[in-house]
């Protein structure tokens, strides 16, 4: 698989390419992009498979380079990088085509690769069931009917699907996490398999339906009614398929279910869609974790004055954590919970994220790890809101506790020695050795007194210093990057967009 890289920071190049083995996975960084027009010309010449590409860079932003690849009927999937509080901006870009996005300042390279594998696991498919329309004849059944919810139905005719009072049902199992547990010594797969397996006989006596498979949680059964003439009966009979088939799961498995319908459409071009529509009524259990079943209805999840107001709060949220100013961040998170829930106008995935870009401005590189890793089995709304309220509020307490509490001599030495020798290498190690004490103590009693890490506490001196260097343009960025200490370039820009919300580059742009 090719892949181009295209964002104008060259650290967040840099880091892409040498964090990975590439090659050894099956896949080829073809080249680099430092901006839109670049991007686009590279595309032309080298027809990468993959895209990863920043929402903000020169000459052409993401969006019009998006734009553009739509107008030359470019089929490159692309891979979005931005900072959380571009929500307009990825917006637009995931309704341009985008298959996932990732935020830069707390991406992880394993979740990229995790995307790009299945990725490239369909790309694979696809190339295969080139070759086989070629010679061999038609392209697996599954793989047909994932090219008819993209809007390919060139080969609709070898399923049992019609065009007439066409639906579209996708359906997940909820707390899906905890139901893995039940299987102990077994993985996803086999659960997944049983529910496959169970699909196809309950299904197999239907005339016109079909089901498959579209990712680890996430089944979708397509299902039309070509004989019947009434919308009534062809609306009847979904439902119908909706109970015996969550009823049957609660019954042979012990999963509870929960299912989107889409409005019935009356051709294959349509279908996609319909899909689209099942996918947001699906979604809606975020919101209503206690319903089973939900039909499709327009949430205006496009509306420029609420994604205006969205993008308003989550910047405030941003700026009360910047500027320590929490108090305000508490009043503007409110503001946002309440904004989010009641009109129900962000996605899933969005309102996680957003919660993760709060969490990685306030935490340590533990801290962040380890409440990410326990957000990854929130199902709904509600329980996300209690979640990180709990985790920021902790924090919080913390950071205010240490700001209003004379130090120890211990600690005070150490921030004096943290203040002057910022530059310089700093371990534990050093520092028991230097002050005599256990480095697992200075540790501990640093975090306890001042409601930083210690690292934490060091990486902000050396972004304070990094700052009024990049004032002075005769210092390139990553001479910045080395005169306060860090050895990475892309560390540096990373925690950079910690700190500052923004990367090294855009902060000496708005400098002017």
């Amino acid at each position: 698989m090719r892949i181009l890289i295209a964002d104008d920071e060259p650290l967040v190049r840099i880091g892409l390419k040498s964090s990975y083995n590439w090659n050894e996975a099956g896949m080829e960084i073809v080249g680099e992009a430092a901006d839109g027009e670049e991007t686009l010309r590279l595309m032309e010449q080298l027809r990468p498979d993959v895209l990863i590409l920043d929402i903000k860079m020169p000459k052409k932003d993401g969006i019009d380079v998006l734009t553009e690849m739509r107008h030359r009927g470019m089929h490159t999937k692309v891979i979005i990088l931005s900072s959380f509080d571009d929500f307009l901006h990825v917006k637009k870009a995931m309704k341009l085509g985008a298959v996932d996005y990732f935020h830069k300042p707390s991406m992880n390279v394993q979740e990229i690769v995790g995307v790009l594998q299945k990725l490239q696991s369909v790309i694979d498919e696809n190339r295969t069931s080139g070759g086989m329309n070629a010679g061999a004849g038609a392209p697996s059944r599954e793989s047909i009917l994932r090219d008819m919810m993209y809007g390919n139905a060139q080969f609709a005719s070898e399923t049992r699907l019609r065009e007439n009072n066409l639906y579209a049902v996708l359906f997940s199992v909820k707390k899906l996490g905890q139901t893995l547990q039940r299987y102990s010594g077994e993985n996803a797969g086999f659960l997944q398999g049983t529910i496959a397996n169970l699909l196809g006989e309950l299904l197999s006596k239907e005339q016109e339906t079909e089901c498959v498979q579209l990712q680890d949680n996430l089944f979708a059964i397509l299902t039309s009614h070509g004989e019947s003439k009434s919308g009534q009966a062809s609306f009847a009979h979904v439902n119908d398929l909706v109970y015996l088939v969550h009823s049957s799961l609660k019954r042979y498995v012990n999963i509870e279910t929960v299912f989107g319908i889409s409005e019935a459409c009356h051709a294959f071009s349509q279908l996609p869609q319909a899909v689209e529509q099942a996918l947001q009524a699906l979604e809606m259990k975020f919101y209503h974790p206690n319903n089973p079943l939900f039909y499709y209805r327009n949430r205006n999840l496009d509306d420029e004055a609420a994604q205006t107001k969205i993008q308003t709060l989550i910047a405030a949220m941003k700026n009360g954590l910047k500027e320590e100013k929490y108090e305000g961040f508490a009043s503007s998170l409110a503001e946002w919970e309440d904004y989010v829930q009641s009109c129900e106008c962000m996605a899933e995935i969005d309102v996680k994220k957003v919660y993760e870009g709060l969490l990685f401005m306030m935490a340590d590189e533990d801290d962040f790890g380890d409440g990410r890793g326990r957000a990854d089995g929130l199902d709904d709304f509600t329980e996300c809101s209690a979640f990180y309220h709990a985790l920021f509020n902790d924090m919080l307490k913390t950071r205010i506790a240490g700001k209003n509490k004379d130090y120890s001599p211990l600690i005070r030495n150490v921030v004096q020695y943290i203040d002057s020798h910022y530059r310089e290498d700093i371990s534990l190690t050093l520092l028991g050795d230097t002050f005599h004490a256990s480095p697992n103590y200075i540790s501990r009693l640093f975090k306890q007194e001042t409601g930083r890490g210690l690292f934490d506490y060091l990486n902000l001196v050396r972004i304070g210093q990094a700052k009024e260097l990049l004032k002075d343009y005769k210092h390139k960025i990553y001479e910045v990057a080395e005169m306060v200490g860090f050895h990475s370039q892309v560390h540096f820009a990373i925690v950079f967009n910690k700190y500052e919300g923004m990367s090294p580059t855009d902060y000496r742009k708005e400098l002017g």
